[in-house]
């Protein structure tokens, strides 16, 4: 995680608008990954992108 934060404040200091989406992303995979509530959810394969959308409010 150290380094993904490293690389988007690296990215964002030589250019203001870079894109960091793909870091980002990234980190929020891990966290998902690391912190995922229910253990039978873990043990069926983690969140859906549906629940992840729903997780983060953005579902539509």
């Amino acid at each position: 995680m150290k380094r993904l934060v490293e690389c988007i404040v690296a990215a964002r200091r030589a250019d203001a608008a870079a894109d960091t989406s793909a870091w980002e992303r990234e980190m929020d995979e891990r966290v998902y990954r690391l912190y995922l509530p229910a253990p039978r959810l873990r043990q069926a394969g983690g969140l859906t992108p549906e629940e992840i959308q729903i997780v983060e409010g953005t579902a539509k």
